[in-house]
C-alpha cells in the first residue's frame, strides 16, 4: 500500500475560506476537495501535453477524427462507465427542470 506523506500546501486565506464553503456543499473533507481538484488538474495538464505532442507531429484535425474513427462503436465495459453524479448538495442545479426532463434530440 502507498504510504501517504504530509504536504503542506500554501494559498492564500480567501482562497481557503472558499474551498471550505466548496468543500462543505459537496459534502466533502477539505483535505479530500484539494485532493481532487490536484488530480483533476493533472489529468486536465497530461492532455494539454499530450495534444501538444500530436501539434509537434503536425497531426491535423481531419487525421485525428479518423483514428477516432477506427475505435470500436461499443458501449464502454462496466468498470470503464463514469460514475454516477453524487448529489449532496443543497445547490440548486444551474439548469432549469424544464430542460433537465428533456430527452435529448
Amino acid at each position: 500500500m502507498h504510504k501517504q506523506k504530509s504536504f503542506p500546501l500554501r494559498i492564500g486565506e480567501q482562497d481557503r475560506q472558499r474551498a471550505r464553503r466548496l468543500a462543505q456543499r459537496m459534502g466533502l473533507s477539505e483535505n479530500r476537495l484539494y485532493s481532487d481538484l490536484i488530480q483533476e488538474g493533472l489529468l486536465v495538464r497530461e492532455q494539454m501535453a499530450y495534444f501538444e505532442k500530436l501539434r509537434a507531429m503536425r497531426v491535423s484535425p481531419a487525421e485525428g477524427l479518423e483514428l477516432l474513427k477506427l475505435a470500436p462503436d461499443v458501449p464502454p465495459r462496466k468498470e470503464d462507465a463514469a460514475p454516477k453524479a453524487r448529489r449532496t448538495s443543497s445547490v440548486a442545479s444551474p439548469v432549469s427542470p424544464a430542460v433537465r426532463g428533456r430527452k435529448p434530440a
